[in-house]
């Protein structure tokens, strides 16, 4: 990985974008892309669009969601604590003890998920699942009003999280679902700048895929693609106790993963593994029978149908402040699209 490639990687993992509040990431994006296009626009839902022409009528998108998840503040008790409503998908179970980013006005407040102390607990209710409404934040407040002077209702709320190597390869922190989609769809399309491309290629910043998935329907209603490519994370199986009769083989340095199932095209899959063979790019494959749970699924069945396919990264401990990656995997995923897209042309067959 370049270090301006990484430069930008680190940018958009820093910056806080949960579901809905994606903005400042798409600012990121937008700077790091500035003179690799044609153009590059932002929609009424704050889709990021870059296009880059080609001399056939074939449109190639590929679509990563720039929105983690989060909470909002939801309400102030009289003692200061604030409770919260979450901006997608939760181990609630996780979530006591950790620190949060609560982000009020142009500034950050600390908050504390409070759980009273094991001294405190008893019986079996020690180990029942935790609802939101048990999870409580503490600010420091000396009460309600002290409260309301920090925060207001429908302040956003993110871990607070920061990004360190683990190894050469390997780093940890918030948020790589997804923004190393967004990652991979901009870099495949600063690596193609200098290219004459036969295929019309559309880099996507989606929003709202951990909530609505409205930013991949309405983006890609607004470009018709003849195909579409959805770059998210996906659960690795090598960590202990992981079932590989339920979840496959999948472990992080082993390449990018591609699903095979109902919702993506035979043909599209067949030249990504073809390109994977023929470039020697690590490539795993997985089994999604249905529904993909990534923007895929807003995709495939619009208007007439697209020809659509998922391509992941490996991530272990997926929602949580402590994602975990491997960067060799974003870098053969950048060169299998980057080779994909130069292959496309309006000779594809994409019938079935």
């Amino acid at each position: 990985m370049t270090k301006a490639n990484q430069e930008y990687l680190y940018k958009l993992l820093k910056v806080a974008s949960p579901s809905g509040f994606e903005g400042k990431a798409q600012e990121i994006t937008r700077e790091y892309l500035h003179g690799t296009c044609d153009d590059i626009s932002t929609d009424v839902n704050g889709n990021l669009i870059a296009f880059k022409r080609g001399s056939s009528e074939i449109k190639v998108m590929i679509v990563g969601h720039a929105d983690e998840i989060g909470f909002m503040v939801n309400y102030i008790d009289e003692n200061g604590y604030l409770y919260l409503k979450p901006l997608g998908g939760f181990d609630v179970n996780l979530l006591p003890g950790l620190r949060l980013d609560i982000h009020h006005q142009d500034g950050i407040v600390r908050g504390i998920i409070g759980k009273n102390a094991p001294h405190m607990s008893h019986g079996d209710s020690d180990n029942a699942k935790l609802k939101m409404e048990d999870i409580w934040v503490d600010i420091g407040a000396k009460d309600k009003k002290d409260a309301q002077s920090k925060v207001d209702l429908g302040d956003i709320v993110t871990y607070s999280s920061q990004i360190e190597e683990l190894s050469e390869d390997v780093i940890v922190s918030k948020a790589t679902d997804n923004k190393v989609g967004v990652y991979v769809a901009a870099a495949v399309m600063k690596a193609l700048a200098k290219t004459e491309l036969k295929a019309n290629y559309f880099a996507v910043a989606s929003v709202g895929e951990e909530t609505t998935l409205k930013g991949a329907s309405t983006s890609s209603y607004q470009i018709k693609p003849d195909i579409a490519i959805a770059v998210d994370v996906t659960f690795t199986s090598d960590t202990p106790g992981a079932d590989k009769r339920k979840f496959g083989e999948v472990s992080l340095g082993k390449g990018p993963v591609l699903a095979l199932g109902a919702a993506v095209h035979p043909k599209v899959n067949d030249r990504l593994q073809a390109l994977a063979k023929k470039h020697k790019i690590a490539l795993q494959i997985e089994i999604t029978p249905g529904r993909t749970g990534t923007d895929a699924d807003a995709i495939h069945a619009n208007r007439g149908g697209v020809a659509t396919a998922v391509l992941s990264i490996p991530n272990r401990y997926m929602h949580s402040p402590n994602e975990i990656i491997n960067l060799k995997d974003l870098d053969n995923a950048v060169k299998l699209l980057t080779e994909f897209v130069k292959s496309m042309d309006e000779r594809f067959d994409l019938s079935r």
